[in-house]
């Protein structure tokens, strides 16, 4: 009973130095985490395979069998973890940007992070054209709705929005994202005024002038 007591004494003393707190156990390791690639840039609707590797820090000691958990992942993405890689796929309509992911990885005895740097590029686009609208003419105090064309290759680009309207007449924009109503006040000067149409479809930007007279009553 002595002899066994003598060997079992240090290994108690060597326990009890472990301690309670979150870094005290000395068999919980650091792994620095190697993502390959580090940043990936995609178009909207594609998805690519990310190599996630890891080593002892402070050593060239590999770590294998990786858990990967990605958090805070934007909405524009979709990230799916496996064992040592993970998938990066973007939504067909996400918005052109760059996008963090961080990773947390773990194995036994060990764990760490990394943050994948997405970019999203634009979506290549035929570009469009608003039709011109020839010149309105208003009295004072009348209004009249207008609704703008935008078209793409011959065809209506159902995907542009009317982003901003400016000019000295006042416009109220309506729930038809191509239409807005023009209102002249009834103390409206006579004369021309040109109104500065922008529109967008996410990637271009088109700005178009609408001339509107304002007359007196006749």
């Amino acid at each position: 009973m002595r002899r066994l007591s003598t060997v079992l004494l240090p290994a108690a003393l060597l326990l009890s130095s472990c301690g309670n707190g979150a870094f005290s156990n000395p068999f919980i390791q650091t792994i620095e985490v190697t993502l390959n690639p580090s940043a990936v840039t995609l178009p909207p609707g594609s998805s690519t395979r990310v190599q996630v590797t890891g080593k002892v820090s402070g050593t060239t000691d590999t770590v294998t069998g990786l858990n990967i958990t990605a958090r805070e992942v934007p909405a524009e993405l979709t990230v799916t973890p496996s064992t040592g890689a993970l998938t990066v796929a973007v939504q067909s309509g996400a918005a052109p940007g760059t996008y963090s992911v961080p990773l947390a990885v773990t194995a036994t005895g060990g764990s760490g992070t990394a943050v994948l740097a997405v970019t999203v590029t634009p979506t290549t686009r035929t570009p469009y054209t608003v039709k011109p609208i020839t010149a309105l003419t208003l009295q004072p105090g009348q209004q009249r709705r207008v609704s703008i064309t935008p078209d793409r290759a011959g065809e209506l680009a159902t995907d542009v929005r009317i982003t901003g309207i400016t000019g000295a007449l006042s416009v109220t924009r309506d729930t038809d994202p191509l239409g807005f109503t023009i209102s002249a006040a009834a103390t409206q000067t006579v004369g021309a005024y040109v109104l500065q149409i922008t529109t967008s479809d996410g990637t271009q930007t088109v700005t178009t002038p609408l001339t509107v007279n304002v007359e007196e009553q006749k």
